[in-house]
């Protein structure tokens, strides 16, 4: 059986192209069902925040897997083929399995090293199970998430904060006294590696974490589990004077800081630098959530 795998990532695909592409709940049980309709089929959907793909067994033979695949991807989110092919690639049999398991063992993510892709290509390969589209040609799929305990522990692909958060190493040496996490939304894909990233500040030991949301209480839940300080959401301004670290998780479809704001600010501010990590997603974007 042929293996064929079609996607994008962050790559080759702006954010832009890949809101468009990504696939909801709902939508990846309809795909799911149109890709294994052919008798003998075989498919499986990963859609990400970071990448999009499909992949496909299917032992006969018949129009060309990657272009079927990209005219499905058009017909299904509605869109010109020929805008979205220049983001796509495709692999074949045994460059597939090995782009699976580069995938699954983080070295191909954005942050090298991080255990989220692994439990993502899990939980696509048993709903693709429970939907009934997959048994064989996903064999790779329901092996590769013990790849990433082989590099993350023998390798250590993760080892430090540098491959495991996109916590700089330039700040990991300073001495830093307010860290402000801006507006965290747990609930959100990104927001995990947000939980991380906050663990790595944490120990640099900073004299206060001030935590903010638009929610009152989803401030006060996240500044207690990392013993923080929950500031109403009408301070950001006066948080952001203070804060020499901000960590912003933000899952708003539209900027909440311009750069005007921010000067203002910035005008304000009476300490050193600031260190701003910006790992925020459009909530748009964010998998299981309907886009608008």
């Amino acid at each position: 059986m042929n293996v064929v795998i079609l996607g994008c990532s962050y790559r080759t695909a702006p954010i832009g192209v890949r809101e468009r592409l990504a696939f909801t709940d709902e939508q990846v049980g309809r795909a799911l069902d149109r890709l294994s309709a052919c008798p003998g089929r075989e498919a499986v959907l990963l859609s990400t925040c970071n990448r999009v793909e499909l992949y496909l067994g299917d032992p006969g033979e018949g129009k060309e897997a990657g272009q079927e695949l990209t005219d499905f991807l058009a017909d299904f989110h509605g869109l010109p083929a020929d805008e979205i092919r220049p983001h796509l690639y495709v692999h074949r049999g045994l460059d597939a399995v090995r782009h699976l398991f580069l995938v699954a063992a983080s070295l191909d993510s954005m942050l090298v090293g991080e255990g989220q892709i692994a439990g993502q290509i899990k939980r696509a390969y048993e709903r693709a199970q429970a939907r009934g589209s997959t048994a064989r040609c996903s064999t790779p799929c329901s092996r590769t998430p013990g790849a990433w305990p082989n590099v993350s522990g023998p390798r250590r692909a993760s080892a430090g904060a540098t491959s495991a958060s996109p916590v700089p190493p330039s700040i990991t040496s300073g001495r830093y006294s307010t860290i402000s996490a801006t507006r965290p939304s747990w609930s959100s894909a990104p927001a995990s590696m947000g939980k991380l990233t906050l663990k790595h500040l944490r120990e640099l030991q900073p004299k206060r974490i001030l935590v903010t949301n638009r929610s009152p209480e989803k401030a006060r839940q996240v500044a207690d589990g990392c013993k923080g300080e929950a500031v109403a959401w009408e301070l950001l301004d006066e948080v952001l004077a203070r804060a020499d670290i901000v960590l912003s998780t933000t899952g708003a479809p539209e900027p909440i800081m311009t750069a005007e704001r921010y000067r203002r600010i910035a005008a304000r501010r009476v300490s050193g630098p600031v260190v701003i990590l910006d790992i925020a997603v459009p909530a748009r974007l964010r998998p299981g959530r309907p886009r608008r």
